[in-house]
């Protein structure tokens, strides 16, 4: 089902009426009507129907609320010297770190002093559809010199983050961490420090929207794909243009891990928790002790390799669901996925690197213990043995006896097709089921995703977590599906609403690779 503005930008992009009809192309759905293929109205669970508050109120409750005020608008960004103007929820490259803990109620007020309209997506969280911050399907974006707030139960322990899902609002400075703590967490951590990744482009001689008309014209400017409301399209200059030209032609990378090609953008920079390597955010702890490092993979469109010199990783969750833990020298991070990883501290400094996967670029900053001198110079680049060494994959991870979803005939059983239309930049989910993923309360739901494309794909599920059957019903929000290969998730429908599906390659997305999970009563 295809949203009016979604059916435009295809049109343009060379895909016309028999093409999508062809390709089964699915789009942002607006609900209303019935699916592709069913005979008859369909009577579509929406964001403001009672039955998005009740399945809210049988979640466990502290009785607590985090109140926090996140003002998202213009400010110069220091980057290791180099001052860029940016979007942002504060002063910084990265927003400020949210945190409560697990069974509190998250009131959030965000005020819009932007000019293009805007919203936040809290991603990962199993949260009341109404505050998804998915316009215009789950609310209306908050419009400049608006406001809105955001108010839900976060009942679910683990790692988070929020971030715009406006437009390509978030490959600027528009994300930051949302940690939600566990009472009964059992990991024995002595401290506990967020690491969040990121690839910057936003005011380095040129902008994200530059980026998006480099890769193709007929989507450039805010809400061009009708997923995010973001209001008229942004001006692109030409010297902006010519900056993301280069960007995108400078070859794609190519990682065996991940199937081949990485990515189309040669991003210039990467940061961790907003300081890029020269000018590192440092982690202290005390020689000895057990760090919780909660890492966030807020990049749009860059898969990262972690590791620390001189230290072993445990992994011991994923995207805020435990896992049986697994020891390694390195983990493999895509966008939009979470690692916890607890390191026993070694006493000295000790590089921290995210190297890009396939292709040249790293972030970097400093683990150092609390009796050691700074490192002389904290930039050692993007190499250092461990990166090389062991690593652990998504697919070796198995799910905490806790974490498992129980064993359930699906009810439903779809497949989509991840493809790519010809050699354009244009990006879709499709097949017989596309466009027609209606599921009712109480189901088990299995989709698997055929990967026909040169390129992996991110996928993510809004308000549901989900299991992967492949790798023993390992628990995640998003999973890397790799070209040429097919991968079956497994959820339970148990938030009604309707909730988007989509890959979380910032740019994929816009170009059109998404689809919306409806609920049906």
């Amino acid at each position: 089902m295809l949203g009016r503005r979604r059916f435009l930008s295809l049109a343009t992009a060379g895909v016309g009426l028999a093409g999508i009809g062809a390709l089964g192309v699915t789009g942002c759905s607006t609900s209303t009507g019935a699916a592709s293929g069913s005979a008859g109205k369909l009577d579509y669970v929406k964001a403001t129907d009672p039955e998005v508050a009740a399945a809210e109120a049988a979640r466990a409750s502290s009785g607590r609320t985090a109140d926090y005020a996140l003002a998202a608008g213009f400010a110069a960004v220091d980057l290791g010297g180099r001052l860029v103007n940016t979007w942002t929820y504060g002063t910084g490259a990265v927003a400020p770190e949210l945190r409560l803990s697990a069974g509190d109620t998250l009131r959030a007020s965000v005020t819009n002093a932007l000019a293009s309209d805007t919203s936040i997506h809290w991603h990962g969280i199993r949260i009341r559809n109404d505050m998804d911050g998915v316009p215009p399907v789950t609310q209306e974006a908050i419009a400049p010199g608006a406001a809105f707030e955001y108010s839900f139960v976060a009942s679910d322990p683990g790692t988070y983050w929020y971030h715009s899902h406006s437009g390509l609002q978030a490959d600027r400075g528009l994300f930051g961490a949302l940690i939600v703590e566990d009472p009964s967490d059992s990991t024995d951590a002595d401290a506990d420090a967020v690491i969040v990744l990121d690839d910057w482009v936003d005011g380095l001689g040129t902008t994200p929207d530059a980026v998006m008309a480099a890769l193709n014209p007929d989507l450039h400017g805010g809400g061009h794909a009708g997923h995010g409301g973001a209001g008229a399209p942004v001006p692109v200059g030409a010297d902006e243009a010519t900056v993301a030209a280069s960007l995108t032609s400078a070859g794609h990378g190519d990682s065996d891990v991940l199937g081949g090609m990485t990515q189309h953008i040669a991003y210039p920079l990467h940061l961790i928790n907003g300081r890029p390597p020269n000018d590192p955010a440092v982690v202290e702890a005390a020689p000895g002790s057990r760090l919780r490092l909660r890492i966030v993979n807020a990049g749009a469109e860059t898969p990262y390799r972690f590791a620390i010199a001189g230290h072993r990783l445990t992994i011991v969750a994923v995207d805020g669901y435990d896992v049986e833990p697994v020891d390694t020298d390195a983990v493999l991070i895509g966008m939009a996925q979470r690692y916890d990883v607890l390191v026993t501290v070694v006493s000295g400094a000790w590089p921290m690197v995210a190297a890009v996967e396939g292709r040249p670029g790293y972030a970097s900053t400093v683990l150092r213990s609390t009796d050691a001198a700074p490192l002389r110079d904290p930039d050692v680049g993007g190499s250092i043995p461990e990166l090389d060494r062991e690593l652990v994959l998504e697919s070796s991870l198995r799910p905490a006896e806790k974490t498992k979803l129980d064993t359930r005939t699906p009810d439903r059983d779809y497949s989509v097709d991840l493809l790519q239309a010809g050699d354009r930049y244009v990006w879709a989910m499709a097949g017989a089921d596309a466009g027609k993923l209606v599921v009712k309360q109480g189901e088990r739901v299995r989709i698997t995703m055929n990967n026909t494309s040169t390129m992996w794909h991110p996928m993510h599920t809004h308000g549901h977590t989900f299991a992967v059957p492949e790798y023993g019903g390992l628990r995640r929000d998003t999973v890397n599906v790799l070209p040429g290969t097919s991968l079956a998730i497994e959820f339970d429908a148990d938030n009604p609403g309707e909730w988007m599906f989509h890959c979380h390659n910032a740019y994929h997305f816009e170009a059109g690779m998404t689809a919306n999970l409806m609920y049906v009563r």
